[in-house]
């Protein structure tokens, strides 16, 4: 289910949505409110579908909540904890370790750092100097740390947890606030330039660009963050077939010019 799509994506399909078309998906495009009904909300919108909605495949078809956040995400995340303690554990010498990630709901971080947490003390030693020392660190990119929290304490409880123990550390805002979700922002895209040119990594600009942006800032400075005194790990969210489109949204709004957008 989709907002209403833009008219210019409509006509010319680009990006995720082309990419998206083309492995047969079908959008059903709903007006604002209904779509604000469905996933709106404290804790962004119910883990189980609404009654009113009718499944493509009677019997045979699996709802997923607005970033994924429900329970089905668990089998990733564990696969994704055990290959980051693995490496860890031969690679690590012993460093603390801070695991960061983009959120938008936070799903991913919130179940990486209950899978972490749950194999780190599996495998702790008698000596408490020798554990390890992993955690999860998120960088909101949907809203600000309380509703990052809140969606990752919802999804916690709802899958079995006490909403306390595995919620990951949130980085806060550099500033007074966090960059607007989707908003076109000459930092951000600062930021992909410099992470494309200076280090050969491309990121997409919803999630990757903006996390990069604020934390390049807390590895600059001693400011108090989840990764301060630790090695740093960061989990790339993909989207990268999403860039051309996004770096058309700068071109129209004057952003740039010479940068290729396919």
């Amino acid at each position: 289910m989709q907002k209403k799509l833009p008219r210019y994506l409509r006509k010319q399909p680009n990006g995720n949505l082309l990419r998206a078309l083309s492995l047969g998906m079908e959008i059903v495009e709903i007006s604002h409110d209904k779509y604000k009904d469905i996933f709106g909300g404290e804790e962004g919108g119910s883990a189980t579908a609404p009654l009113d909605i009718e499944p493509p495949v009677p019997m045979k078809s699996l709802w997923v909540p607005q970033g994924g956040a429900c329970g089905i995400a668990a089998y990733g995340a564990k696969l994704m904890a055990q290959e980051i303690v693995s490496f860890w554990e031969t690679k690590g010498n012993g460093m603390p370790l801070t695991v960061c990630l983009p959120g938008g709901t936070g799903t991913t971080a919130m179940l990486l750092s209950r899978e972490i947490n749950s194999i780190v003390k599996q495998t702790k030693t008698n000596d408490e100097d020798t554990k390890m020392d992993i955690l999860v660190g998120v960088i909101p990119c949907v809203g600000d740390a309380e509703y990052a929290e809140r969606q990752m304490r919802a999804l916690d409880i709802s899958t079995g947890g006490n909403g306390k123990d595995d919620i990951p550390q949130v980085f806060l805002p550099w500033k007074n606030a966090y960059p607007r979700f989707g908003e076109p922002s000459p930092h951000i895209l600062n930021t992909f330039i410099e992470m494309k040119d200076e280090h050969g990594i491309y990121l997409d600009l919803l999630y990757g660009a903006p996390a990069w942006n604020l934390l390049l800032q807390y590895v600059t400075s001693q400011r108090e963050s989840p990764m301060k005194g630790r090695q740093v790990m960061y989990v790339h969210s993909g989207g990268l077939e999403g860039i051309s489109s996004q770096l058309t949204r700068y071109k129209h709004k004057g952003l740039i010019d010479g940068i290729e957008t396919q």
